[in-house]
């Protein structure tokens, strides 16, 4: 809010500063003589109100309009026909005041009455020449405080997009290396180690695989989903070694989703939730179903609450994960209860996209 008002702030020193610059050669006109008494307490008392206000108001137009040309017409997509654009747009709005003045002074009185064009020799269609390039002034003003404005929002954006890569380094070491997580797994391989050789060995590696991903994406803000998904492997071959048949996963992505992207352990914060937040034993086993519908992954599993859970829900993860999409892109995730099952669904990235 205090950026907004911060801007419109700075609108009003343009009619101001340029009014300034134009005012100067009517001081001099007057100070010279060449203008009467008479005719400047006019252009003080009439002319003068109307022109700022109108300044204002067109002002205020021009950066409206600036908006939404960045919008549906930026700069960059097309240089000529932009400009060209803002031509015309300067010349309409410069008629529509000319013909607001010329109905409220009349053109007669405009002409003689205070800028005496016939005695000073200037050409009526100086008339239009003045107002003209006092509003080319007031869009060249207007352009040059959007793009002062749109590199505050990035250079905003690549601050909390480095904030945001901070957090995803601590949060992602904090959620896989805290005392649980490690006990757990530890835990499992111990009591594996004795009945099954084999089978521990390919814990410790895929143990060693989801830390590795999780140093190695600390600094990124985007990951192809082929690399999240084999992290995601390594992560639910843990669990499911962890809970045994109380814990069963049903993976329909096909091959096409890999040449997207996204956020770092997005999947793994969806199913460490619902770990978190549902009961899971053999004779109610959680059902995790992860699939593609719409260019969005879908990750949903059956809603069995825990009567006790062990931690008061923050939703801290899934608010961090929507802030990482919200920095990346205008596509943000979605959660919430359907019927029986909790379904998540996260927006895929295009792979062009790199933050």
């Amino acid at each position: 809010m205090k950026q907004k008002n911060k801007n419109l702030l700075r609108l009003f020193f343009v009619p101001i500063t340029v009014f300034c610059i134009i005012l100067i050669p009517m001081v001099t006109l007057a100070l010279s003589g060449f203008i009467s008494e008479e005719k400047i307490r006019i252009f003080f008392t009439k002319m003068l109100p109307l022109i700022f206000s109108s300044s204002i108001v067109s002002v205020f137009c021009y950066h409206f309009i600036v908006r939404k040309l960045n919008e549906v017409l930026p700069w960059k997509n097309n240089l000529i026909v932009r400009g060209l654009v803002d031509i015309a747009v300067v010349m309409f709005v410069t008629s529509i005041v000319l013909s607001i003045m010329y109905m409220s002074f009349g053109e007669q009185t405009l002409v003689q009455k205070v800028l005496s064009v016939r005695k000073i020799g200037v050409p009526i269609e100086g008339l239009f020449v003045l107002p003209l390039v006092e509003h080319i002034l007031f869009m060249v003003a207007t352009e040059f405080l959007e793009v002062i404005d749109e590199r505050n929002e990035l250079e905003l954006n690549l601050e909390r997009m480095e904030k945001a890569q901070l957090q995803t380094k601590y949060s992602a070491l904090k959620n896989q290396l805290d005392n649980h997580f490690l006990f757990n797994n530890l835990s499992v391989l111990s009591s594996l180690i004795y009945e099954d050789v084999e089978k521990s060995d390919r814990f410790i590696q895929e143990f060693a695989k989801v830390y590795r991903y999780v140093l190695s994406i600390s600094e990124e803000m985007l990951v192809p989903v082929e690399k999240e998904l084999d992290f995601i492997e390594a992560y639910l071959f843990l669990l499911k070694i962890r809970f045994e048949e109380g814990f069963q996963v049903r993976n329909d992505l096909d091959e096409d989703v890999s040449e997207k992207k996204l956020p770092p352990l997005s999947l793994q914060v969806l199913i460490e939730n619902a770990i978190k937040h549902n009961c899971i034993s053999k004779r109610h086993p959680l059902h995790i179903h992860i699939y593609e519908e719409n260019d969005e992954i879908i990750v949903t599993n059956n809603y069995q609450p825990r009567d006790r859970p062990d931690t008061r829900s923050t939703h801290t993860g899934l608010k961090n994960l929507t802030e990482k999409y919200k920095l990346i892109s205008e596509k943000v995730p979605s959660f919430g209860v359907q019927e029986e099952n909790y379904v998540a669904v996260l927006p895929l990235i295009d792979s062009h996209i790199n933050v």
